[in-house]
């Protein structure tokens, strides 16, 4: 362990914190945390089981936590191993999502089902991610609880369509969220509109339920999980990749998820924007197409991502649907503090831009939204790094 090793991980008292980094030399090896897709599809599905599922992950990050926490609140048990699911019981209090989109996406599905009022809620940035299309297109009554948001969002079921259209222009989520949420119901069919996007997360989806004995998609099934080890997170490979990095544990390729490090085309895998933007912008350049919806993400992360290259006076370009950045660029030493927008992409990629050229990071614990040990594995590849209050 390097001597600048920081422990940050859960600590409220480091949001605001800022993280100093001089030009530091890395090398050495970066282990992968858990896919946070995979992880939170299972969670849902073994919150269906009767039968306790194990369900092994090495790190939890933030998201995921959000959502046991949540599935915790009603009535489903975990003991940081096992899953054993059931019928949801009305919970004591607001469901807090915290930063996942995933999490209260999924999580409004399962409240649909409910014949009681369930309030769900999350941080300032997912308040500003809107969710009415769900919750329309379920034929639930909601109503807003906040003045300047949709959330608190109060929702009372049951869910009794008998046919449900969804569209999957901007986001996966609501159409895995229908997925999953079959078994609760009495069967209903789903169409879907729009051009879509984030077609693997979606396949992911559907390929999980199959494999706990779903036969058609809305059709209810007696959910049957196998104990399951949750895969590497494909999209972390970005980082490795800005960074030159060796990886400990590559996810296989049948565990990719659209998360194609060689196309620019992110159509199914617009996480990659912000490390693949710098990467292009150190090297040969290029242009990067498909990612519209990544302004839905925590930030409007195409514009987001243009603002941090600029922080470090590398020049880039917004098109239609991502961006344009010239290559051969060298990152400079911001004059101020970076700001990441309380994006934890955009903070991993200042993180590594700034181990170039130095640099103040706003936002010390932001990765642990999806990898809490990402700044304790930097550092002990020779990242330089002090954090500051």
């Amino acid at each position: 362990m390097g001597d600048n090793r920081v422990d940050v991980s859960r600590d409220p008292s480091h949001h605001n914190l800022v993280l100093e980094i001089n030009p530091s030399k890395l090398s050495g090896t970066l282990k992968l945390p858990p896919s946070k897709s995979h992880c939170m599809r299972w969670l849902t599905l073994a919150s269906m089981d009767n039968t306790p599922t194990r369900i092994s992950m090495w790190e939890i990050g933030e998201d995921v936590q959000a959502l046991i926490d949540c599935l915790l609140e009603l009535g489903i048990e975990w003991d940081g191993e096992f899953v054993k699911g059931g019928e949801l019981c009305q919970p004591s209090s607001k469901l807090d999502c915290k930063n996942s989109g995933t999490a209260l996406r999924f999580l409004i599905g399962q409240a649909a089902t409910c014949d009681f009022k369930i309030v769900l809620d999350g941080d300032s940035s997912l308040r500003a991610r809107s969710s009415l299309h769900l919750t329309k297109s379920l034929g639930i009554e909601f109503n807003s609880k906040g003045d300047d948001f949709e959330y608190p969002m109060e929702i009372t079921g049951p869910f009794n369509l008998k046919s449900v259209e969804i569209d999957v222009s901007k986001t996966s989520q609501f159409h895995s969220s229908v997925l999953l949420m079959a078994p609760r119901t009495d069967g209903f069919s789903i169409t879907t509109k729009g051009d879509p996007v984030s077609r693997k997360h979606s396949d992911l989806t559907w390929n999980l339920c199959k494999s706990t004995g779903a036969e058609i998609p809305g059709q209810p099934w007696n959910v049957s999980c196998p104990d399951v080890t949750i895969p590497p997170d494909a999209s972390m490979m970005a980082f490795a990749k800005l960074a030159n990095l060796n990886v400990e544990n590559a996810p296989d390729s049948s565990d990719l998820i659209g998360h194609f490090l060689d196309s620019t085309d992110l159509r199914d895998s617009n996480d990659l924007i912000s490390p693949m933007a710098a990467w292009l912008a150190l090297g040969e350049g290029g242009t990067i197409t498909g990612a519209k919806h990544a302004v839905y993400k925590e930030s409007d992360r195409i514009t987001r991502t243009a603002d941090l290259l600029s922080q470090f006076s590398i020049k880039s370009t917004i098109n239609s649907d991502g961006l344009h950045i010239p290559g051969g660029q060298e990152p400079k030493k911001p004059d101020g503090i970076v700001e990441t927008y309380g994006d934890h992409r955009i903070q991993m990629t200042a993180i590594l831009l700034a181990s170039i050229c130095g640099g103040l990071v706003q936002g010390s614990d932001l990765h642990n939204v999806a990898w809490p040990s990402y700044l304790n594995q930097l550092i002990d590849c020779g990242l330089d790094v002090i954090v500051h209050p």
